[in-house]
């Protein structure tokens, strides 16, 4: 009797399961940088099961480049993207039928290293700081997090453009065309084994800066609200435990064997756990906005140093 009792517990058991599994509702989550500090959060939720508890199947999908995630958004590929705060303010007020479903890391990754030799801001006076491309969220950290400091565009030092990704600009440092640069935690803790002096950490200096939110089409959302606001619940469960656990998110990470050794895991976990929130603000949104107008002053200054002022009728 005891023997057929469990038997069809078990049957029962196996039946919800399997039942909850054709429930689960899949989503396509991409993202464009397969580092531990951007995907941290989502991660977590994956592996420790909180989207499943959501009743959410979270597929990622790895995109190279914002702009080409935001166009998979738009044509239905995906249904969310972590994305850059500035770059998805951009294409909204373009016109693209898009939506910032939550903030992410409202904290922007970016340290000022010097070249060897520029170890204090003072050695800086002067100089020239190489970045990306003209009107780059790096440009834009740059700028704001030097004028936090007393450091004025054009008067205390130069901008350069064109010096390309992260390993062109190291090289750049170490052959000294350039004297500074921003480079994300993870390059950072690279370039510091090697010798490279740490200027300062811009995130410190402009807390609360929206730097990543998580992006949808209206359709989307507008169609199944219920799995985003399922989504955030997930997240933030996610977050908490970053918080509250760390050596088991620590765990988690190191049995992926995708993101480096334990040493570098633990100072990633351990710098970026109270870092992270879905939480945006009316506040949050209009530092994007001006960060965008900044954006697109900084492209016009790169095509011309000299731009001409707008025609006025009458004059």
């Amino acid at each position: 009797m005891n023997n057929i009792l469990a038997g069809c517990l078990l049957a029962l058991l196996i039946v919800a399961f399997a039942r909850e599994a054709l429930e689960a509702k899949s989503i396509t989550f991409a993202y464009q940088t397969p580092t531990l500090t951007s995907t941290l959060p989502l991660i977590v939720g994956m592996d420790l099961g909180f989207f499943a508890a959501e009743g959410l199947e979270v597929k990622p999908v790895f995109i190279t480049g914002g702009p080409t995630a935001i166009a998979a958004l738009i044509g239905g590929d995906v249904d969310y993207t972590l994305v850059a705060g500035v770059p998805a303010v951009r294409a909204i007020a373009q016109g693209a039928p898009l939506t910032i479903v939550s903030g992410c890391q409202p904290y922007i990754d970016y340290t000022l290293i010097g070249a060897k030799g520029v170890t204090t801001l003072n050695d800086l006076k002067g100089k020239v700081v190489g970045v990306t491309g003209a009107g780059g969220i790096a440009e834009f950290a740059s700028v704001e997090g030097l004028a936090k400091k007393g450091l004025v565009r054009d008067r205390d030092y130069k901008i350069l453009y064109g010096v390309g990704n992260s390993p062109a600009r190291a090289q750049a440092l170490e052959a000294g065309r350039i004297q500074a640069s921003p480079f994300s935690f993870m390059e950072k803790l690279e370039l510091e084994r090697k010798g490279f002096p740490v200027l300062f950490d811009i995130g410190q200096v402009m807390p609360r800066f929206p730097f990543v939110v998580i992006l949808s089409s209206r359709r989307k959302t507008e169609a199944d609200p219920e799995g985003a606001t399922a989504l955030l619940r997930g997240l933030k469960r996610s977050m908490e435990l970053l918080k509250t656990d760390k050596e088991k998110v620590i765990a988690a990470a190191v049995r992926k064997g995708t993101f480096g050794d334990p040493g570098t895991i633990r100072k990633v976990v351990e710098h970026f756990s109270d870092l992270y929130s879905v939480s945006i603000t009316k506040e949050d949104i209009e530092a994007l906005i001006i960060a965008a107008r900044i954006e697109a002053e900084a492209k016009l200054r790169g095509k011309s140093p000299r731009p001409k002022p707008l025609r006025q009728e009458g004059v």
